[in-house]
Formats: C-alpha cells, structure tokens, sequence
C-alpha cells in the first residue's frame, strides 16, 4: 500500500506501514501456533510412543518435529526482519518532516520542552526493532494458552489463571513505578546533551580563558546525574524482570507438581502433565518479555507523545499557492515582532516601503530590535502585529521553500556547512548550474580569494567553514546570499569581518544588485557599509524613530543629543 504526500507541487508516492503491521501478526500467528509443537510432541511420545513402543511412530513424530521448528525458525527470521524493516520506514516517515520542524523552531527561538526530537526518532526506530513489539503482539496469546491448560484439566487451568493474574499485577505495578524514572533519565540526557553542545560550539572561549577546568567539572556532574537516573531506571526495571521471571519458573513448577498430583490420582496422563507444564511456561513468557522490555516500551510511549507535539505545527499549517516570486515591492505596516507568542514585543511601530532597485540602512544601538527586524522581514519570525508584504501579498502566503529562491539572507554569524565552496554558495541546490555559482562569486567579488585555494571552487571548508577565516567565510557568505539573483537581499553586519578590499566589494555586490532591479536592506554598525544605500530606517529602543533619504535621516539622528557616533561618520563619506 502507498500514501502519497506533496512535495514542493509535486505528488510523492510514500509506503504505507499498515501492511507491515498486518504481515507482523500474521507471522505473530503462524509463530505462536508452532509454539505448540512442543507440548504437543511431548504429549504424544508420552502417551502414546511409550505406551505402544513404537519406533517408527517415534521416528515419524520426531522428523515432523525437526520440520515444524525448522519452519518456525524461518518465521521467527522473516518477523525479526521484517520489524527491523517496519522501523526503518517509521523512522525515515518521520525524520523528513521532525528535521523541519527543529530547524524551524531552533530558527524562531521557541525550541524547548523535554527531548531532542531527532533522538525521539531514534528512540521510537530501536524500540520498534527490538523484542519488545514481539512481545505486545504475543500478548493476546495468553487466554488461548490459558485455554489450552483449563482443557487439559480445570484445577491446571485455575492455577494458571491465577499466575497470570499475579503475573499482570506485576506489569502494572511496572508500567506505574517506570514512569516518574525513565521521564527523569531523559530529561538528565538532555541536560548533558546540551551542555556538551554549548561547549563545543564555544571551543574556542572556552580554551582561550581557562574554563577548560570548570566546565569539564559541570558536564562532569550533569554526567553524573544523567548515569544515576539511568541506573535508577534500570534497577526498577531489572527488579521486576527478575520478580517474574522468577514467579513464571515458580509457576511452571507448580503446575507440573499440580499435574503429577493429578496424574497420580488417574485424572490425566503424565502426557498432558508435562504438556500443561510447558504451555504453562508458554503462556506467561510473553508477559515475561514484555515486563523485562517494559522501560523501551516507556521511553518509546514518552518520545512519540514528544513527536506528536512537535509534529502538530506542521500539520496545522495549511498548503499555500504557489504564488509568482516576488519582482516589485517590499511593504511593512505597523509591525511588532516577538519571538515568543506571549512574550514581551521586542519591536514595534515599524512601516516603510521599498521599491525595486532600492537599497535601505537600518541602524540603531545595540539591542534595539536591528536584527529581530531582520527575522522577521525573511519570515524566520512571525509577526506579533502588522504585515510584511512582497508584491502586495502577505509574507505568510507564499510557500517557505518556494520564497527561499526570492531570498538572500547573510546573516550576523555567518554559518557555512561541511562541503565544498562552490556546495555551499549553491545553498547545496543539486538541479543548478555551476554558471549562476560563478556568477554570485563574481557579484560578491569572491572570485579571485577562491581561485586562490588549494582546489578553488572545490575545496573543502570543513564543519562550520572552520578552514577559512572570518572574513573569507563572510564574503562567501555574501556569495551565497546573491546565489540565483534573489529580490530581496537582506545583509545583517556584511563587512564586520572585512578589510577595504572586502568593503569595496561589498558595495559593489550592493550597487549590482541594485542596478538588476533587487531590494537590499543592510543591517549596519560601520559607516561603511551603507554608502550605497538610498534610506535609512533608524531604530531606537525597539521602536521606529526615522525613516527617510538617507541624507536627511542621519542628518536628524545626529542633531540628537544622544545621537550615533555611526551617522557622523556616515555623514561625513
């Protein structure tokens, strides 16, 4: 069976995994009934191989046998195959769509709750592969064995019944006191995991002054904490595996006692003494598994109730036309812009409008809302009030992936991947051409310091760009931004990092985008940064304090008492 999902307009054919879950009790089925191959054997070389003596009769038996359990051993293959199969798929349904949804939320700063969903995933695909799926799908197997031993006689039957009963209170109890354990064990890795990425993403800080030591000290400690909880949870675990396993053996024991009490009395054969023994056995070790399988189970339920809910945004979103990629306008009315929903507006009161061919300045101190303003214009941040049109339709309704092509976006921190120079000025796009990666290179002004590596375009930059340095990563980075001629370009601090070559650049990539008709904003600090620009939007305390010609809005920003020392000097070139 196939479900079928849209991709970016396009219909495609995904397997469903209802088929497998059919296959996995049907097999469940087959398995269980060779199950009692056993018992059976036993009950007939009992009471009737020894009582006839007969040696074909046993040499037939026996070869049906070595058939039977043969085959059951091919069944029990295709099911463990089988359910490592299923999980594959569960997992690859869900990595697609869990992958969108954490970049989504780390992007938006609105990533919390208690688990890494990309582990989740994990978590639930080993879970699946594992015994413990085997175990719930025997589960209903118990009254049919049950059934079995009532046949053979009531007062085995009443025995068993009542071990099953202790045996179920015991899961119970399980299922109750794994809870609170395997909840905290989680949450103890997710501190550490943290922790242990923080550390790695500040190496360098970290080396620099000394916190090596302290540190190490307090991953140490999260480490310690996340082993305990682990232990505990194990420990819970392990106590009532143990409980009834131990209690199953009792069981099978005191069925076997109750059979030769019977047989003894003439009521049955030590045939069905020994069968009722072993179907006994039987019928309790699927609870037995599930018991000793019970802290997966747990840890699988919690991590697909986490994946439920942050899976439940993607589904509330609704599929959007694919609107013409934006070629005219930019227009914002009255925006205010918080990364959370009920959180404070770290800015409000902005409007202006931009046609093609402009390019605008923002600038304010530090902390007044530059850069969330900029999230918000490339739509990583929704809009607490207000609009953001581009060509007269709202930001909201074109399609993310689709509006991506109509975006460049180089941001404060420029974030290279593992790959080559020209994959990532490619944006890792696998249906470009390597014309429109030369030409973005060519536009940045890049072109030159990337013949100059070791393999040019095809040199490896290493995680995180950590190859080249600052200033080479940003240029790249504005190479990429101008990847595909977008419409709106929008540059957070482009020319932090660079020298006055790399400032000229700069403005060259900004004049040339300008002059094929794109829209650029440029987040700025450095004067430099904003010769090329038409307007000036300033901000001040999250709020809009100017907008306007360039010229007329620094020459009001520095008429202020507490004006910037950045639009005297922007004045002054």
């Amino acid at each position: 069976m196939m479900a079928s999902s849209e991709n970016g307009g396009r219909k495609v054919r995904k397997p469903s995994g209802r088929g497998a879950v059919l296959g996995l009790g049907l097999l469940s089925i087959i398995s269980n009934l060779l199950l009692l191959t056993g018992p059976l054997f036993m009950l007939q070389v009992y009471d009737r191989v020894l009582a006839s003596k007969s040696v074909p009769t046993l040499m037939a038996l026996t070869g049906l046998v070595v058939g039977l359990y043969g085959f059951y051993s091919v069944v029990e293959i295709v099911r463990s195959r089988m359910a490592t199969r299923y999980s594959v798929l569960a997992a690859a349904r869900l990595t697609r769509p869990v992958f969108a949804q954490v970049v989504v939320s780390s992007a938006s700063s609105r990533r919390g709750g208690e688990g890494d969903p990309i582990r989740d995933v994990e978590t639930l695909r080993q879970f699946l592969a594992g015994a413990g799926p085997m175990a719930l799908l025997d589960l209903p197997w118990v009254p049919i064995y049950l059934f079995i031993v009532f046949a053979f006689h009531p007062m085995l039957g009443w025995l068993a019944m009542a071990g099953a009963g202790v045996v179920t209170v015991l899961m119970i109890v399980n299922e109750w006191s794994s809870r609170g354990p395997s909840r905290d064990a989680n949450a103890a890795a997710n501190a550490r995991q943290s922790q242990q990425a923080d550390i790695a993403a500040n190496a360098e800080a970290v080396l620099a002054m000394g916190m090596s030591e302290t540190l190490a000290n307090r991953w140490e400690a999260a480490n310690t904490k996340m082993l305990m909880t682990q232990a505990r949870a194990a420990d819970r675990a392990t106590v009532f595996s143990a409980l009834t396993k131990g209690f199953r053996l009792l069981l099978q024991s005191a069925v076997l006692a109750m059979g030769a009490y019977l047989a003894i009395g003439g009521e049955i054969s030590a045939g069905l003494m020994i069968a009722a023994s072993i179907v006994t056995a039987r019928a309790l070790s699927p609870v037995e598994q599930a018991v000793t399988n019970w802290r997966g189970f747990v840890a699988a339920r919690q991590a697909r109730a986490r994946l439920k809910t942050v899976l439940a945004d993607a589904k509330g979103k609704p599929e959007r036309v694919a609107l013409p990629l934006p070629k005219a306008s930019l227009a914002v009315s009255d925006l205010a812009i918080s990364p959370l929903s009920d959180g404070p507006a770290l800015v409000c009161g902005v409007s202006f409008g931009l046609k093609s061919g402009e390019a605008m300045g923002v600038l304010g101190t530090s902390g007044c809302g530059k850069s969330s303003l900029v999230r918000t214009l490339m739509g990583i941040w929704p809009a607490r009030a207000g609009v953001v049109r581009l060509d007269g339709s709202e930001l909201c309704h074109y399609d993310p992936d689709r509006l991506g092509m109509a975006l460049g976006y180089l941001p404060q921190t420029v974030e290279l991947f593992a790959g080559t120079v020209a994959q990532n000025i490619a944006r890792f796009r696998n249906d470009g051409e390597f014309e429109d990666v030369l030409k973005a290179a060519q536009a940045a002004g890049v072109h030159e310091l990337i013949a100059s590596l070791p393999h040019g375009y095809d040199t490896p930059i290493g995680p995180q760009g950590a190859m080249l340095s600052a200033g080479q990563r940003q240029r790249i980075g504005l190479a990429r931004a101008l990847y595909g001629d977008p419409f709106l370009i929008i540059l957070d601090e482009p020319n932090s990092n660079l020298d006055a070559a790399g400032d000229a650049a700069c403005n060259a990539a900004i004049a040339g985008a300008k002059a094929r008709g794109a829209i650029v904003i440029i987040v700025a600090h450095r004067p430099t940064a904003i010769v090329a620009v038409d307007t000036i939007l300033f901000l001040q305390d999250g709020r809009q304090a100017a907008f306007g010609p360039k010229d007329a809005v620094l020459a009001s920003i520095t008429a202020q008492p507490a004006s910037l020392d950045i639009a005297r000097k922007a004045r002054r070139k």
